[in-house]
Parts: C-alpha cells; structure tokens; sequence
C-alpha cells in the first residue's frame, strides 16, 4: 500500500530514536546475561558425559543469544539510521503546509494541491493570464516537494524493514528487501522509466544466466490474487520464451524486482534441463559444464525435470501450498530473494541509466 501524504503528516523521529535507546537499554541485558552464561552456565568441576552434554546445551543457548543480540542491534541500526530521515521529513512536510497557507493553497491527505485564493480584478487578459501562470507554478512547486517528502518516506520505510529480525517479517524473509536508497529512487520514476528499468534489469540478468532475452509482455494481468491472497506479478513462458509483468504493480518495486529474477531462474532451470539432456560426441564440450559452474547439479536439474513434467498448479486444481512448495518455484523464490537482498544503489543507477 503507497504511502500517503496524509500518513506523512503525522511521522514524528522523537519516537523512533526513544525505540532505539529502549533496545540498547535491552541489549546491554541480553549481553549480559549471554556473557554470564557462558562464563558460568556450567560449573567448571562438572565432568563426564552429563557435564558434556550440559556444555553442547550452554553454548546453543549462547550461541541463539547471539543471534537475537545480533538481531536487536541490526534493528536499532535502522531505527537510528531512519531518525534524522524522519526529521527531514518533518521538516519538508511543515515547509510545505507553511508554504501553502501563506500563499493560499491546501494540501489534501492524498497530496493534491488546490487554491483557495480569490482571484483579483484584471486590468487585461494578459495580467489574469499571469496571475494563473504564477498559480500553477507554486502548485507545481509544492506538488514537487510532496512527491520529495513521499520518496524520502518510502525510503524511510524500506530501512525500517530492512532492520526487522528474521521471523518478524515473513514477507521479507521470503522475497527480500529493496535496498532503501533503490526504494526512494523508484518513487521519482515515471511509469515508462519504471518498465525501462526492469526490462534492462531482465536483458542484464539473462545474459548472466546464459539464458535468451525473453520478449516481456506488459499486458494487463488485472488485480487477480493467489490463494494466499497476494497479486500475480508475473509468470514466464518457456516456449516463447515470454515473461509477462503485471504493469498495475508498478508502485511496488521490490517484489517486482524479486519477480524478474524469479521468472529468469524458471528460464535458468529449463536451460539446465535441456543442456543435461543434450547429446554430444566425446570431444565436445559438455554444455552442462556451465551450470555445473554455477552450483547446479545434475541431480538438482533432473528433479527439475520431473517437477516440470508434473508442474502443480492452482489453475488445474493444485493448492497454493502445493504449487509454493514444488521444487522449481522454491528454487526461484531463492533466486528472487537474493538478488533483491544483493541489489545494490550503485547496480541500480548502473541499470537505471543503461535502461535510458
């Protein structure tokens, strides 16, 4: 769901810096606590195998105590990283409210900018034309910084779940999360920019795939959803070969960018197929050699293979879980998740200026 200027009015930083003191007050507990565990969890004339068994029991426990330390700290990162965001945004969003009661203009919660100025008397079209140029110029102005303040807290966003520990977010944990620096960019993108990018985006990662450029297909996919209720955003035709993208999801980058992978991996997974399959004479090159490279097996493809035979899908009669937990869709939703986890600001502008 977009955020919205009306949202945005009412993001105030002081809390999220008072979240972030809490946790270090809770994280100097927590290491405590871990330290004294390891140091006294079991008593050092403790012997025998009940003593060993004991010792593998204390150093799990510190060893999850860890991992929850490590993960509190990830997220009082993101809350201190996204404070003086916030302010920023506070700062942007009162300039804007000033800036439109001084000079007669209200902003609605969905960001549209609408005079309330009562127009003067005209000595000559030419002055009313000039005091209506000079409306629509500071209208256009501050439907610019509205759109400022909206990327900025989207990118706002995108830190905070970056910073949420494994198991809070199963979203995230399975499809990925958008670097928060590629999250506010997007929000400046114009629709043709959006799919320039992510059509560029396919070219890159199926030349590194080693897998044919597919023709993308913008044609409208509606806003049907899956049994779990989440939209389609895409799906890839092998025969074509064709990747279809949903263009009414466009304001949601991240899982779009974690479908362009996905559906190049489905590529990826029939060219693993049809290469292990592939005859050649003795001295010829076996072209499975190259996924081999890449960390796939043959055992990997021919169980790809077979799910492919017997693909499970909703549209025949298959539950979601069935069709989500299949081998090549597992495999994919990998693929997807870390190339989202592994996009950087940089690629990204990379990708961006390529795509124009």
């Amino acid at each position: 769901m977009a955020i919205t200027f009306g949202q945005v009015k009412t993001w105030k930083a002081a809390p999220l810096g008072d979240a972030g003191d809490g946790l270090k007050a809770d994280l100097r507990n927590l290491e405590t606590s871990r330290d004294e565990l390891e140091a006294n969890g079991v008593a050092k004339s403790w012997t025998g195998a009940a003593a060993d068994a004991a010792r593998g029991h204390r150093d799990t426990l510190v060893k999850d105590l860890g991992s929850h330390i490590t993960a509190k700290q990830g997220m009082q990162k993101a809350l201190y990283t996204a404070e003086p965001e916030v302010e920023a945004i506070e700062r942007l969003v009162q300039g804007i409210l000033d800036r439109a009661k001084t000079q007669e203009f209200t902003v609605g919660d969905d960001g549209s900018v609408t005079s309330t100025a009562t127009p003067p008397t005209f000595k000559s079209r030419f002055e009313a034309e000039e005091w209506g140029n000079s409306r629509q110029t500071i209208a256009q102005e501050l439907a610019d910084e509205i759109e400022k303040a909206l990327a900025k807290a989207v990118g706002v966003d995108a830190i905070l779940a970056r910073g949420l520990p494994t198991g809070i977010d199963e979203q995230g944990d399975e499809y990925g999360r958008i670097d928060p620096a590629i999250a506010e960019k997007w929000e400046t993108l114009s629709i043709e920019e959006r799919k320039a990018v992510l059509e560029e985006m396919v070219k890159k990662i199926a030349a590194e795939s080693g897998v044919d450029m597919p023709t993308i297909d913008w044609s409208d996919l509606g806003n049907d959803t899956w049994d779990d209720g989440s939209i389609t955003y895409g799906y890839w035709n092998d025969e074509e070969p064709t990747m279809a993208l949903n263009p009414n999801v466009l304001d949601d980058p991240g899982q779009l960018i974690n479908t362009v992978a996905h559906e190049v991996r489905h590529g990826r997974q029939h060219e693993a197929i049809d290469d292990k399959n592939d005859w050649q004479f003795w001295w010829e090159d076996d072209p499975f050699d190259e996924h081999k490279a890449d960390g796939i097996t043959e055992q990997q493809a021919e169980e790809w293979e077979e799910n492919f035979d017997d693909y499970k899908s909703t549209d025949n009669g298959a539950t979601f879980d069935e069709y989500y937990n299949q081998p090549v869709e597992k495999d994919a939703r990998n693929a997807g998740r870390d190339y989202l986890n592994n996009l950087t600001e940089e690629e990204f502008n990379r990708i961006l200026e390529e795509s124009r």
